[in-house]
């Protein structure tokens, strides 16, 4: 998961009076993305989000609305606090369905296994007092839909984003400390690196040095094995390259 922009630094002194969250997916299935946003008194917000490689939409919608419920178990909520989701098949779960999933245990009323049931229970553990989900309709111009469906829909492409939200003094700006621009290159040449790995292509020198950056330059020219961070890159054919991801140690 990326957090995008702004953290707060003493959640005791904010007060979060709404939240919206949003999921997308380039194709159904196929790679998705997620995001949440939270508002708070002060005007002040957090925005979060991130991607998974092989998903689909009901997942990245379940999963914006965890991730941001999780985020929100930190703070105090404002009465009648409204979560905005486009997503009437995560608010109908939310709000409706899981009641019968659990009596039925999490069978639909067929007697089918529930879809998504990992998430659906996660979402269930979640539950935060007071807090409704509120259906806005996608692309009507709410300005906090459009906010996190920009930030799945880019997640859902591998392209991160750069925070446009406003801070108040007690807001720490981390760009600064952990510079996020260079976090965000580098996560998407991973998530590129990826892609080229679990399809298999071939790659010629150069291709492979544009994909690394100069600083392989000598590894790549030596056309000899080599590892860079999670992956190996293997000579093919006298001519290409080939990556591989490494098994891990449990």
């Amino acid at each position: 998961m990326i957090y995008i922009g702004f953290t707060i630094m003493n959640s005791k002194n904010h007060i979060a009076v709404e939240a919206a969250t949003d999921g997308a997916c380039s194709g159904n299935p196929g790679p998705g993305g997620w995001g949440g946003l939270i508002i708070f008194n002060d005007s002040s917000e957090i925005e979060i989000g991130g991607s998974e490689q092989n998903t689909t939409n009901n997942r990245m919608e379940l999963t914006a609305a965890i991730k941001t419920l999780e985020k929100l178990k930190n703070f105090q909520l404002r009465e009648n606090f409204k979560l905005k989701t486009d997503s009437k098949y995560v608010i109908q779960g939310y709000t409706n369905w899981i009641k019968n999933w659990k009596k039925n245990g999490w069978k639909t009323s067929s007697g089918k296994c529930v879809q998504n049931v990992d998430l659906w229970k996660k979402i269930d553990d979640l539950r935060i007092k007071g807090l409704e989900m509120e259906f806005v309709k996608g692309h009507s111009g709410d300005k906090q839909n459009e906010r996190v469906d920009l930030i799945a829909s880019n997640y859902s492409k591998g392209i991160p984003l750069t925070s446009e939200v406003k801070s108040s003094p007690e807001i720490k700006d981390f760009s600064k400390e952990k510079e996020p621009n260079e976090i965000q290159k580098l996560f998407s040449k991973n998530e590129l690196i990826e892609k080229f790995a679990e399809k298999k292509y071939f790659l010629n020198s150069s291709e492979l040095n544009e994909l690394l950056g100069e600083e392989n330059y000598e590894l790549v020219k030596k056309y000899e094995l080599f590892e860079w961070r999670n992956w190996r890159l293997i000579p093919k054919n006298q001519k290409y390259w080939i990556i591989e991801k490494k098994t891990l140690n449990p």
